[in-house]
This record gives structure tokens, sequence and C-alpha cells, in this order.
């Protein structure tokens, strides 16, 4: 058979973690004779290529070529393209993995498609991967219709290699930083067969500590901007002045060229080198970037245009540390299923990340102004650019959920409103309101959620972004927070939203039924009603209820006996009542139902428990027998109701007596007997149990 696919992967000096990357192409689920792999040794002198040697010996569809030190990736993967037979090429890194099924997938997204490059999803360990191009699939994509691909400019994709023959793709050879932007460039542009695998994590890209990874080595700003300055050039010489040229310009311009005066890095240089970035990188903006351009970035990357062109380092300073101070806090403001779907109700402020306090706005007349030390405010330029007036209402409020054991990250939606809240002064923050939708049933790209999920939120305010993990939460929506059981594909599942270890909103199918006891909380009495097939068991439960009746197993558990064991149910209530109610809030009710044979002896009590062997739960009520028959109770209504049966108790005992010494009547004229009596006891119907019964021990918030 043909080989269909050729992957290629440079390899230098890293022997410490290059099996790994090995043992990912072994377990792929493309069968063997259809791909092969071809590490390129770049001169290693750690023993890795000796190593690729001996581990890769006697495997057909491995070849290790060796080639003299060139000090880049450029040069091993063109000659690995040189070496390749498949009818497509992948890129890989010696230092990262292959999920299973990835050349698979990624093949047939190029087979259905005639796809010229397909982009499989990436996951990020230690490092940044693209988000919203994972979002959902495309086929026939370019980058004129596309233009979201340009978050995923690194090469570790396939290729149809008549493709890279016939446009003379090769990659720069050399230290040539950007090297991968400039090779994705041409070949974008080449094509308008771009596909996307978004719906399984075919890539896990790794950051190394101590080997690999070699674009994390310090940047020279004279050599690093040359590189922006070829990436200028192709554009000139591929694309024709207007919007699309302009706006790939400020791609650019705004990532790579501003990109370098932001951030921690950036804040660790001296005022020296500072300088010396500035000078070479305001030249660089004055000869290529053309005002239309520059006009196409967002308000903190004009902010910080401004400032390197007005031409004073230490105004480039401040003006990131002035971004680096933004961030957002956002905290649960309310829960609410409705059926398979999760809204969380949320609210995020714009916050300074050194103080936690709110980031306040200045107002002028018509104007909004970022809130800027007042020697940037006096230079008339940066004060121009420092306007965010008509950014403010478009501030991105967005939320992710990322599943425990893959960090894809998976977009649900939100659709926030912007608040304009007065401080006083002329000043305003911004507080933003919405609900997340998390469906249980399709929001994992027309799958359910399986496994364990996390949440967090994301701001972009003029361009400067940052997230935040979903903890923080009120009294009220902790008090409104209740599981679910929903339908889906996969069939009837318990979901519950919990705090992690963390103190991070999660949601999970797994785990245990420990939540069960917490949905006690509803104040409606459990029930017990003998039957003619037994004790039929009714127990209201705080829980969503899906739309059918979903089985649950619950068991009768008492010392020294056997235990009993029935298939119950849990469906919403039969009959109307009012809802159970937490901080003025409805809250979900479902009612688990079961008819357990009567227990054969009616001293003492059975515990209660639901789940199967795997999982199983106290759930907290105990089944006794008492002096008005068989009661549903919890641990103080029990006590109650053992304290009630021995007065009953006593008070037959004293009857009894009273009786034989002839009936004695008291001063008052009443009998000893019906003095010393208690009530007649009432007649066997098995009625609810008090309400306070019902009432769940405190559980810690963190509870499963």
């Amino acid at each position: 058979m043909d080989i269909a696919v050729s992957v290629v992967v440079p390899a230098y000096n890293t022997a410490a973690g290059i099996v790994r990357g090995i043992d990912s192409l072994r377990a792929q689920s493309l069968p063997r004779d259809r791909f092969e792999v071809i590490y390129v040794d770049d001169g290693s002198t750690d023993g890795t290529g000796d190593l690729l040697d001996s581990e890769l010996a006697g495997e057909p569809n491995f070849t290790v070529v060796h080639i003299a030190n060139s000090g880049w990736p450029g040069r091993p993967r063109n000659v690995g393209v040189d070496h390749a037979r498949g009818e497509y090429v992948f890129f890989m890194d010696d230092d990262d993995r292959l999920a299973p099924e990835a050349l698979e997938r990624m093949l047939r997204a190029a087979e259905r498609d005639s796809a010229d490059i397909v982009i499989g999803r990436v996951a990020g360990f230690g490092r940044t991967a693209p988000r919203e191009v994972f979002q959902q699939p495309m086929s026939n994509g370019s980058l004129r219709t596309h233009p979201i691909l340009l978050s995923t400019l690194t090469v570790q994709k396939l290729f149809r290699r008549r493709f890279l023959l016939d446009n003379g793709l090769r990659f720069a050879e050399g230290r040539v930083r950007l090297e991968d932007h400039m090779f994705m460039l041409r070949a974008y542009l080449a094509t308008e067969r771009v596909s996307v695998v978004h719906d399984y994590t075919c890539y896990h890209w790794i950051r190394n500590q101590g080997f690999g990874n070699i674009s994390f080595a310090p940047k020279e700003p004279a050599d690093f901007l040359g590189s922006v300055e070829r990436l200028f050039d192709i554009i000139d010489d591929h694309v024709e002045p207007g919007a699309f040229r302009d706006r790939l310009i400020a791609h650019w311009y705004r990532s790579k060229l501003l990109g370098l005066f932001q951030g921690r890095k950036f804040l660790r240089q001296d005022h020296g080198r500072i300088a010396e970035m500035q000078e070479v990188a305001a030249d660089l903006v004055r000869r290529r970037v053309p005002a239309s351009a520059a006009r196409r970035v967002n308000a903190i990357t004009r902010l910080r245009a401004a400032a390197l062109l007005h031409g004073d380092p230490g105004m480039l300073r401040a003006v990131a540390e002035f971004e680096s101070d933004i961030a957002h806090r956002t905290r649960i403001t309310g829960f609410r299923w409705t059926g398979p779907e999760l809204g969380v109700d949320v609210e995020s402020t714009v916050v300074r990340s050194s103080t936690g306090r709110p980031l306040e706005f200045l107002r002028e007349g018509d104007r909004a102004y970022w809130d800027l030390p007042a020697d940037l405010l006096a230079v008339p330029e940066i004060k121009a650019a420092a306007e965010v007036g008509r950014e403010l209402p478009r501030i991105s409020l967005r939320a992710f959920a990322t599943r425990s054991g893959d960090p894809a990250v998976l977009r649900l939606p939100l659709e926030p409103q912007v608040h304009e809240d007065p401080s006083g002064d002329g000043r305003f923050h911004v507080r933003l309101t919405g609900t997340v939708r998390v469906d249980t049933a399709r929001a994992n790209h027309g799958r359910p959620f399986t496994g364990t999920w996390c949440f967090h939120t994301r701001i972009d305010v003029g361009g400067a972004a940052h997230n935040d993990p979903l903890t923080e939460h009120t009294p009220e929506a902790e008090a409104v927070r209740a599981p679910a059981f929903v339908h889906s594909d996969l069939g009837s599942r318990f979901l519950n939203p919990y705090w992690n270890n963390d103190g991070r909103l999660a949601l999970s199918d797994k785990g245990s039924w420990r939540p069960l006891r917490r949905a006690l909380r509803t104040g409606v009495p459990a029930t017990v009603t003998r039957t003619p097939g037994g004790l039929r068991l009714e127990i209201p439960l705080a829980v969503q209820p899906a739309d059918t009746a979903v089985p649950l197993t619950l068991r009768c558990v008492r010392e020294g006996r056997d235990p009993i064991t029935v298939v119950g149910r849990v469906a919403a209530p039969e009959r109307r009542a009012e809802p159970p109610r937490a901080h003025g809030t409805e809250l979900p009710m479902a009612v688990l139902t079961a008819t357990v044979p009567t227990p054969p002896a009616r001293l003492g009590t059975w515990r209660v428990e639901v789940g199967d062997a795997g999982r199983v739960t106290e759930l907290g009520p105990v089944l006794a027998w008492g002096p008005w028959g068989w009661r549903l109770s919890s641990g103080p209504g029990l006590r109650s109701l053992a304290r009630g049966a021995r007065r009953h108790a006593r008070g037959l005992l004293g009857g009894a007596r009273a009786r034989l010494r002839g009936g004695t009547r008291s001063a008052g004229g009443t009998s000893a007997a019906a003095a010393g009596a208690v009530p007649p006891p009432r007649p066997r119907t098995e009625g609810p149990a008090p309400a306070a019964d019902t009432a769940p021990a405190p559980v810690a918030s963190h509870e499963r």
C-alpha cells in the first residue's frame, strides 16, 4: 500500500524526552504501512542521534537521517521533505506528542476536502495554544475568508506534499527567527483549501524544562525585527495594496513588532536595552507600516505604538506596567438547570491585578480614557491614543471549559451586557453580567460532556486580555447549586457542579452519589406508605430531574441482616407542590421512589443507601419502626422518634399498672391511668415524617 503520510521530525539534543514522542507515533491508529516517520538529527551532541538509531532499529516505517548541525529546524525539515514518500507531510517537533488518532483523523479530513493544509486541534502543556480556530469545523478555508487562520502560524500541520513542491515552499535555513511564520504566510497565501479538525485533540504542544523549544531563546532586537521586515516583504510581494494587505501588516505589527514591548519579559529589560529596542522598532514602523494598517490595531496597541514613537523608554515601560495591571474578577451569582443545560450566572469587573480594586476610566465630555499616570496623559499623542470610548461597549467576555487530562479549550455561549458604574469625580468602572450556558448533552462539539470539566472566563478590554478561573461565588449562588439527572446520547447520567480542591467550579459525571445527601435540603418531608408489595419510600431531592424517570439502586442496610436491595427511580414529582426555595430562588426538585419489602424485624433501624456495588453512598435518612409505624427520618428526627417511643412505652406500662390497682383515682378525680398515659397511638398509616427530620447535615462546599 502507498505511503499516505510522512511525518518529518527535526531532532537536536532532546534525548531526555524524545522517546515519548516516538511512543506516540508507534501508537497511531493509522496502519503502520500507511505512514512513515523521518527523524532528521541536526548534529546532536547529547547522544540523541545514537538513541534514535538504537531505538528505531528494525522498525521499517521509521528512518533516521543524520546531518551536520545547522543551528535551527529549517534545514532538517527541508531534508525531511526531500526524503518523504507520502502524499502528505506532517511536521512534528521532537519534544511534542501526537494523540493516537491524530494522523488518521487529519488524513481523513484531507481526503474528504481535497485539502492542501489540515490543522489538527492543539493542546498546550505549559504553552498557550490557539483557541478560537478550533471552536468549529472548517473546510475550504483561506486567509482572505478566514482571518482566524492568523492565530495558528506554527507548522505542526498536515500538508499535501505536491502542494509544497509546486509552490516552492521551503523553510529558511540557518538561525532565522519567525521561520514558521514565513513558511505559513506563503502557504496560506497559496491555497484556498485549508481544513480544521476541531473536535479531537491531535497535537500535544509541550514546553519542556531544560531541553527543546529553541524558540524560547532570548531575542536580539535587530535580528527579530529583521524577520518581521521579511514578513512585510512577503506581504508586499504577494498581496495587492488594499484592506487585505493592511490587515496582514497590522497582524505582525501588533503581535510581533509591538509585542516586544509588553509583558514580564519586556519589563525585566534594563533601560539601555529598552532604548535600543525602541530605536530599531520605531525606525521599522516609520519605514514599513502605513497609517492605513496602523489604524487597524486595537486600543492598547495604539497606546503602546504612541509611546514607542514618542521616543521616551520610560513611557514605554509605564505603558507596559499599566497594561500588565489590567485584569478581571468574575464571580458566580446563580445556577439553574433547564433540562440538560446548566446556566451559570456571572458578574465580571475589570480590575487592577495589583490591588484587586476596579480599574477606573476617565470621562471628559463624550470621551473616555484609560486612567493613565498624569505624565503620560500630558503627552498629546499618548492621550489621543488613550481614548477608548468606542471600545468599551465592545468589551469581550468569553467563557471556556477544559476537560481534565486534555487542556484543549472549549468555548461556551455567553452574551454579556456591559455596565458603566460611576465612581465619582468623572470616573467610572466597567462591569459585565451574563449567563454561561453549558449544554451538557451537546456542548462538546455536538457530543455530551463526559469526565470532569473546569471553567474560566477571559476578558478582552481593547486588546488587553486576562483569564480568570471561576472560583468566587455569592452565598445566593451556593444556595441554589444543585446536581441533575440528564439524558443524552449516552443515556441517563448524574452530573454534579461542585468546587474542586483548587476552589474552581467543576462539572463532572464521575465520582460518588454524595451530592444526593446535600440534595435532601428541600424541606419537603420524606414519606413511607404501606402497599401490598411492601413499603413505598418517597424521598424528595433538590435535583434537576431528567425528562423521563432514571433508575437508581437503593439499599436498606442493618447490622447483622442481609441488605434489602431494590431498583428505584428518580423523576419529577407526580403531584404539584410548592417548589423548594433558597435565598428566594427556586430549587429544582425530583423524587426518589422505591418499594422495598417490609423488613422482617421491627426493632432497630435500617440505613438507606444509594448506588451500585462500585458507588455506594449512605443517603442520610434511616428507616425505623416507631409508635406510629414505619418512618423515614434523619439523625435528629430519629432521636426524637426514639424518645417518643420510650414515652409511649412508659405510658402503656403506667396504664397497665393502674388497671392492676383497680383504677385508683387521683385527688382531682381523674384516674391514675388517664393521668399517666399518653394519647393512644395513631392508626398504622405510614404517613410523612416531620419536616425537621428531613433536614440534612451540613456538608463541605467541595463535597462531590
